[in-house]
C-alpha cells in the first residue's frame, strides 16, 4: 500500500529546513537545489510543494512574522497589564525573540537589506505586516494618552521611534563580537525610553 503523505505537514518541514539554508547562505546565495539537498529530496520533488525559491522565502518570512504577531496579540489582550507595560513587553519580546533565536534575527536582517534595495510582492506583504505593528503601537499610545497614562505625543511618530529602537538593538546584537551582547542593557534602555512617556508629575 503506498505511503500517504500529509502535504501540508511536508510543506512545514520543508519551510523549517529552508529557513536553515536562508540563514546560512542568505536569500540571494540560496538556490532551490540547496533547499532540496537540505530536505533530502530532488528539485523536481520540491516543485510538487512550491513554485520557486521566492515562494519558499515568502512563506518562511510569513511564518516568522506570525510568531511575532501571535506574541504581541497575547500581550495586547492581557487585562492585567497597563498600556505602558504592554508597549514595554511588545518591544522587549521582539528584541529578545530575535536575539535568542538567531535564525529569526538573521532572516529579518537579510529581509531588511532586501527591502532597502528593491520592491516586489513579498516586500509589499512584509511592509504591511511592519505597518500593522506600528499601528498596534500607535493604537496603544492613543489609548494611553486618553487614559492619561501617557503624556501627549504624536502617536504615529512615537510608534515609529519605538519600532526603530527595536530594529537598532536587533542590528547591534547581530554585529556584536563573538555573538555576545548585553541584553540586559538593551532591556534597561527600552524601559527608560518608554518610562519617559509617563506624564510629568505635578509638584
Amino acid at each position: 500500500m503506498p505511503k500517504i503523505v500529509d502535504h501540508e505537514k511536508k510543506k512545514e518541514v520543508i519551510l523549517e529546513k529552508a529557513l536553515i539554508v536562508f540563514v546560512e547562505k542568505g536569500y540571494y546565495n540560496t538556490r532551490l537545489s540547496d533547499i532540496a539537498d537540505e530536505c533530502g529530496m530532488g528539485r523536481t520533488t520540491l516543485y510538487q510543494y512550491f513554485k520557486n525559491k521566492d515562494e519558499i522565502f515568502h512563506l518562511a518570512v510569513k511564518h516568522v512574522f506570525e510568531v511575532l504577531e501571535n506574541e504581541y496579540r497575547r500581550i495586547i489582550y492581557d487585562p492585567q497589564l497597563t498600556v505602558l507595560e504592554k508597549i514595554k513587553r511588545i518591544i522587549t519580546n521582539i528584541v529578545l525573540k530575535c536575539i535568542n533565536e538567531k535564525s529569526i534575527m538573521v532572516l529579518l536582517i537579510d529581509l531588511w537589506l532586501i527591502l532597502k534595495r528593491e520592491s516586489n510582492e513579498l516586500l509589499d506583504s512584509v511592509n504591511k505586516r511592519i505597518e500593522n505593528l506600528r499601528n498596534v503601537l500607535s493604537g496603544l499610545l492613543e489609548q494611553g494618552i486618553k487614559a492619561k497614562e501617557i503624556r501627549p505625543v504624536n502617536k504615529d511618530s512615537m510608534a515609529s521611534a519605538l519600532f526603530g529602537l527595536a530594529e537598532s538593538y536587533i542590528l547591534q546584537s547581530s554585529l556584536a563580537k563573538d555573538g555576545s551582547c548585553d541584553t540586559q542593557k538593551y532591556i534597561g534602555n527600552i524601559d527608560i525610553f518608554i518610562d519617559g512617556l509617563k506624564p510629568e508629575e505635578k509638584e
